[in-house]
């Protein structure tokens, strides 16, 4: 299905009934991974699979920025009546998600983020070209210029602006295998408020979410809580 929220076309699915949650897509990436944690939870929630702009079959020819795609999210929540659903993001869609719950704190009511990043150019490129040289279009095509600019040119988030966040929070991280250091998901759990980190030692950078029972178990726990 396709809607027009923030002046663009983004693309989503919905799967199962319940409490509402919305799941948002690494940089760049369709949403082949998120349909994979959709299935795991369709049985409880009502599961948005929410394509970013620039990814999947969302627009394309638009800006790119974490601050205009955190505000895809808060139209599209407006836009379909949802109220006050859980958002989940991957990678990139973790900062997409971090955005949302700053600036838009009353669109939801719980946040997790897999191996997200709050600050800017804290990844080591090496590690992270190893993964991006698999996905198809690496390097070296147009679809790919406007990711590297996010990653080079993205403002950091602030241990203040994090201090704004007052909805339950779980943060993942994958460890020693993890791209996204483990001293960055402390950096954004140690200043939200209401937050708890969860490493998954060797579990790498989001590979988590595929057929890890200890993930599984504890985003489970969490939402219902």
């Amino acid at each position: 299905m396709d809607i027009v929220v923030n002046n663009i076309k983004i693309h989503y699915d919905v799967l199962g009934e319940g409490k509402s949650i919305i799941l948002l897509n690494p940089n760049g990436v369709n949403t082949g991974l998120m349909k994979f944690i959709a299935n795991r939870l369709k049985d409880k929630y009502k599961v948005y699979i929410f394509d970013r702009r620039c990814c999947g079959k969302s627009e394309k020819n638009c800006t790119l920025t974490y601050e205009e795609s955190a505000k895809d999210v808060y139209e599209f929540i407006k836009k379909l009546n949802i109220d006050k659903p859980y958002l989940l993001g991957c990678s990139g869609g973790g900062t997409v998600a971090l955005n949302v719950a700053m600036k838009y704190p009353d669109s939801i009511s719980k946040l997790v983020l897999c191996s997200g990043v709050a600050r800017n150019n804290v990844i080591e490129k090496p590690n992270y070209a190893k993964i991006m040289e698999k996905i198809p279009w690496y390097p070296g095509k147009k679809s790919n210029e406007k990711f590297e600019k996010l990653m080079n040119e993205s403002n950091s988030i602030t241990e203040v602006e994090l201090n704004v966040i007052d909805v339950p929070t779980l943060v993942f991280n994958g460890g020693i295998k993890d791209i996204v250091p483990r001293g960055e998901a402390e950096y954004i759990s140690n200043n939200i408020k209401n937050s708890e980190l969860f490493i998954l030692e060797k579990a790498g950078h989001c590979n988590y979410v595929f057929n890890n029972k200890d993930f599984y178990n504890k985003l489970n726990s969490f939402l219902g809580e």
